[in-house]
């Protein structure tokens, strides 16, 4: 069965010719993985074996506790099962019966035709191409599709995303539970300033000092709606829901 996705799934490569990490990391449902990884409850029920009120998810996602993403998605074809589309597989085939007909086709995925065989090859052939020049719209391979809505995976994606924002967020917020605890406390606009985060809010030794005060608030407001986000975003994996940033 030829498996189909919304959104671009992971490649791995070949056994010779392992693809690096990187490639992995274009697609959502590494983030998905990543971020299901940091959820403490989703952790504690992999600790028990997978009993608790995180159980039927348990079920479905397993033990992601071991660092190997490969592994999981492809384990039982797990990455499959989970996010691809729940559609019947759909091919060029000629139709001799009306009992044939899919209640369940739809004018935005096929085009059915009646194709007179007393024409022309020649006329046959101008008449597909105007139909298909107009009908035809499907997306280019790996182009993510922004109409997520219309999903029939188990676990659809919520909302459209960018893998960039996902990669920092993460990034963002793993920063500050390094130096969280740290003494004395280490504010947020200077973790932005490590991070480089808004450039237009790093400070200098040639501005004013109210000028520096609003560049750091600047900067603490940006690294705390990361983070906020952030914890958004891992709390909402163990309902089975990603990338969420509404409670």
């Amino acid at each position: 069965m030829i498996r189909r996705f919304l959104a671009p799934h992971p490649t791995f490569g070949t056994k010779n010719k392992p693809l690096t990490l990187s490639y992995q990391q274009q697609s959502p449902y590494y983030w998905w993985w990543v971020y299901l990884r940091r959820n403490e409850d989703y952790l504690a029920c992999c600790e028990r074996g997978g009993k608790g009120r995180l159980a039927k998810l348990y079920k479905d996602f397993g033990d992601v506790r071991e660092d190997n993403f490969k592994k999981w998605w492809t384990e039982g074809g797990r990455g499959a099962t989970l996010f691809s589309e729940n559609v019947p597989e759909l091919t060029l085939r000629e139709l001799s019966d009306k009992s044939q007909w899919d209640e369940a086709w739809t004018a935005d995925e096929v085009l059915v035709v009646a194709i007179p065989l007393t024409s022309s090859r020649r006329y046959i052939q101008s008449r597909l191409i105007r139909l298909l020049d107009k009908r035809h719209h499907a997306e280019k391979p790996g182009r993510k599709k922004s109409n997520l809505a219309q999903s029939t995976a188990s676990y659809p994606l919520e909302r459209n995303y960018t893998i960039e924002n996902l990669q920092k967020t993460l990034q963002v917020y793993d920063k500050y539970l390094q130096v969280k605890d740290e003494k004395p406390k280490v504010p947020l606009w200077k973790i932005g300033e490590q991070m480089r985060l808004v450039r237009t809010a790093m400070t200098s030794d040639d501005i004013s000092l109210n000028e520096q005060q609003d560049r750091r608030n600047v900067m603490g407001a940006s690294v705390k709606r990361y983070i906020a986000n952030a914890e958004k975003l891992i709390a909402n994996t163990a309902k089975g829901r990603f990338p969420l940033t509404k409670k």
